[in-house]
């Protein structure tokens, strides 16, 4: 007999650190997502990463943009994991590149999207399907007016 082991705090951590349930888009998305607004004439991209956990996926999507030709990248990464901040803060440290901004702050996802000008974000991440349209966090998104790249 298989005995299988259960923790509450083992259930929560799954959720809130990487590796969980939670995963967002996938570089491929995010990479055809930056190759289609360079295809349209544009040279700079501002991306907004919502839960960004340790800032990986923003870091990969930084250097994918710089890849394409993007001349001016800027990223802003929030999370509520204060050692995934960390992480990504120092990662963007090591990977800091002339043409490219990144910041990550310990922030809640609607209150990030709520310091957001209108139009700012060209591409935002989720890590979590899209919210239903009646929702605060849907009302945010929509005013932003950028591509919304979702889990799923």
């Amino acid at each position: 007999m298989l005995a299988t082991h259960f923790s509450l705090g083992g259930l929560l951590r799954r959720v809130t650190e990487p590796g969980g349930s939670r995963h967002g888009p996938c570089d491929a998305r995010i990479a055809r997502a930056l190759a289609e607004f360079r295809n349209h004439g544009h040279r700079a991209v501002r991306m907004l990463d919502l839960d960004c956990a340790d800032g990986g996926r923003l870091l990969r999507a930084a250097a994918r943009a710089r890849e394409l030709g993007f001349v001016a990248v800027e990223g802003h990464g929030v999370s509520l994991w204060t050692a995934g901040i960390r992480h990504a803060r120092w990662q963007a440290e090591i990977a800091a590149h002339p043409s490219t901004s990144l910041t990550f702050e310990i922030a809640e996802p609607i209150a990030a999207l709520a310091a957001e000008h209108d139009g700012a974000a060209d591409l935002i991440f989720l890590s979590e399907p899209m919210p239903y349209p009646a929702s605060p966090l849907a009302a945010a998104l929509a005013r932003l007016g950028g591509t919304v790249l979702a889990d799923g």
